[in-house]
């Protein structure tokens, strides 16, 4: 009849609290929350982004909707627990002989014992009504007689210590819930509306504070993933089982003891002995081709530094794990404690939370997997700043209190590279000369001390000015990474590194600089262009601009795996695929070659790339789709001129587009067609 509510199956889903989103109820779902809230004279409304309740008589307080997002967290749990509260207050509470028998613990008396199927539930409820620490968080549901607490706040009590929330919450926290399980349709409505906005966390592991219990977790999580496969070149075998750091950690110490084998005394140890292993679970590790069977040891400790020597320290462990799984996992300290972050083998768009799954996120995300430099156009206020902030918070890390993602704007001052790599100032530093460094340099450096982690540079208004004079210097050392910046007075040279993404806004008016084929040909070219049945929605459901997402631990790594294997050669294009993508580009270079836009080798291996990207992480992959995406993004910005120039080439292009269906370039090709007859001249921006 009862759930356990020790099962794992219905336990919250731990959430840190920096984590949680704001989120946005729709107009329908708020008035459906404040009729069902109406006859509670605690809450006075509901918004879409924040709740009052009244607090006193005349006072009120406001909660964030960040309270939803806890209460689908904790569904699960919270039906199970309004089940024992609906059988409390329907067969206990009103009989004051059952409230009797439950204070006095008389469980055995006929007429309580009547009212459960089994001796199991009879137990359960027992323990629930009394608030048994090892069955259920929260204090005793029966005081005396005459002394109950209501359903709502004991159900409130417990799902708030299952949730990182201040006590001061659980009156008006549990009344929310209450109400949302006994309106079943309305929790579903809730739920749904919730996960598509974020991606609500489901493998992030809260790591102990305690140093031994949190090495155990650690260790157990790798032994579970390959049973010590990667580390096992680093195991230095002697009277017990150490791990060898060096190459990993600067100083090279061993962990000093790690695992005690079989036959060590501390392996069973005696009746009288202080434990130093783990007694629970067995590690079995290849040592030179042989089998020993081994346990953890319990002396570790979260103090001091590894470079102390003499103990085995949580950060050497911790240092070495991230090394050789940095593929599978990241482990990262965080304001409120340790955490470990699973990494996905590869990045799909089902990592992906519905504010990225229309087509110019989609065509984005692709286009930044293929290379590293992505440019947005179009008119001012059609989302394109938008999208690529949101992307980099949904893939933000903090490292040092400082993010993996910078936005600068352009300015019109903009004439050299010094806005971008910074200058060398003599005088600075009371004469002695100091290097002037950038955002963009600082943000350059971190990338390249964290290689795992992508970081963001987002360019926004680049065409405010002229682009090839502050940027070509930054576009050539991207081109060729193996080219390190050389900087007069920085002291060394800045390597460009393989995980900086480079994304550049372009407005298109009056006040702007048209950009070079030169700068265009080592891009994805995206217009944004929203359709007008999008843009007059927000007469009625809002503007999105103000549309957060979570950051999501470990996608990133995953992102930027899935790149540079990308950026590598990786593809699992088939032989049909690779046909089609030689027949069609091969009737456009036959035909641009003639005009003088003809490309080469760097477009054909990014075509390349693009369509490996969208093979890899799209389950709809449709081989004419990307041919089409990247003629509009790569092929078409190559092409600009008068009637004279390019009028008969617009129609050929226009011809192969039709046979192939490829209908977004066509009709790219259609408004360029009229800009030329009224202007006499035409381009792709």
């Amino acid at each position: 009849m009862f759930i356990d509510l020790l099962s794992e199956e219905i336990q919250p889903e731990f959430i840190p609290v920096k984590f949680v989103p704001e989120i946005k109820i729709s107009e329908g779902l708020r008035k459906r929350i404040d009729e069902m809230l109406k006859d509670d004279d605690k809450f006075a409304r509901v918004s879409e982004q924040t709740s009052v309740v009244q607090t006193d008589r005349d006072k009120y307080a406001f909660f964030s909707n960040q309270w939803y997002y806890y209460a689908v967290a904790c569904r699960k749990y919270a039906e199970a627990l309004y089940d024992y509260c609906e059988f409390f207050v329907n067969r206990i509470k009103g009989d004051s002989h059952l409230v009797e028998c439950v204070y006095t613990g008389n469980t055995n008396d006929p007429q309580f014992s009547a009212l459960f199927s089994s001796d199991e539930d009879k137990s359960r409820m027992m323990n629930f009504i009394k608030g048994d620490s090892d069955f259920r968080p929260g204090k005793n549901m029966v005081n005396g007689v005459n002394k109950i607490r209501s359903a709502s706040d004991v159900l409130g009590s417990c799902v708030l210590k299952k949730l990182p929330m201040p006590d001061a919450s659980s009156g008006y926290l549990g009344t929310l819930i209450y109400n949302l399980v006994k309106n079943k349709d309305i929790y579903d409505v809730l739920e749904s509306e919730i996960n598509e906005q974020v991606n609500i966390y489901k493998n992030i592991i809260k790591l102990s504070s305690v140093g031994k219990n949190c090495a155990k977790e650690i260790i157990d999580y790798i032994y579970d993933l390959d049973q010590f496969d990667r580390i096992s070149s680093l195991f230095v075998n002697n009277t017990n089982i150490k791990i060898n750091t060096e190459g990993i950690l600067e100083a090279g110490n061993l962990l000093r003891y790690v695992f005690a084998k079989q036959d060590s005394d501390m392996y069973t140890p005696g009746a009288d002995s202080k434990a130093r292993v783990f007694t629970d679970k067995e590690y079995d590790i290849n040592i030179d081709g042989t089998v020993v069977k081994t346990r953890l040891t319990t002396e570790w400790t979260n103090s001091g530094t590894h470079q102390d020597g003499g103990a085995n320290y949580l950060d050497a462990l911790i240092a070495v794990v991230n090394k050789c799984y940095r593929d599978c996992l990241t482990i990262k300290e965080e304001d409120d404690g340790m955490f470990l972050y699973p990494i996905g083998g590869k990045f799909t768009f089902d990592d992906v939370p519905n504010a990225f799954t229309d087509d110019f996120s989609r065509r984005y995300i692709k286009s930044l997997l293929a290379k590293p430099f992505v440019i947005l156009t179009g008119n001012s206020g059609t989302g394109k700043t938008r999208i690529s902030k949101m992307f980099a918070e949904y893939l933000e890390t903090v490292t040092d209190g400082k993010k993996n993602w910078l936005i600068v704007p352009v300015g019109a001052d903009w004439t050299d590279n010094t806005k971008i790599l910074g200058f060398y100032n003599p005088i600075a530093n009371n004469g002695a000369g100091e290097y002037v460094k950038t955002g963009i340099v600082d943000l350059i450096e971190r990338a390249n001390i964290n290689r795992e982690t992508p970081y963001f540079l987002i360019l926004d208004e680049m065409n405010l000015s002229h682009v090839e004079r502050y940027f070509s210097d930054f576009l050539s050392h991207m081109e060729t990474p193996d080219n390190p910046f050389s900087m007069d007075g920085y002291g060394g040279d800045l390597e460009f590194p393989d995980n900086l993404f480079v994304v550049g806004t372009v407005n298109i008016d009056e006040t702007t600089y048209m950009f070079s084929p030169k700068v265009l040909d080592r891009a994805n070219v995206i217009e944004f262009k929203p359709a007008k049945e999008a843009v007059f929605a927000t007469l009625r459901d809002g503007d999105s601009s103000n549309v957060k997402v979570t950051a999501q631990g470990g996608v990133g790594e995953a992102f930027l795996r899935t790149a540079l294997e990308i950026r590598s050669g990786h593809s699992e294009l088939s032989d049909d695929d690779y046909a089609k993508l030689e027949e069609v580009f091969g009737k456009v270079w036959d035909l641009l070659d003639k005009c003088g836009f003809e490309f080469a080798f760097r477009t054909v291996r990014e075509i390349k790339q693009y369509a490996a990207a969208a093979h890899e992480i799209d389950n709809g992959f449709n081989i004419v789709e990307i041919i089409d995406e990247q003629m509009l993004q790569k092929v078409l910005p190559k092409v600009h001129g008068n009637k004279k120039e390019i009028g008969g080439l617009l129609d050929e292009l226009i011809s192969i587009c039709d046979a192939e269906r490829l209908e977004r370039s066509k009709a790219k090709l259609e408004l360029m067609k009229g800009k030329l007859v009224n202007t006499q001249y035409t381009s792709f921006i």
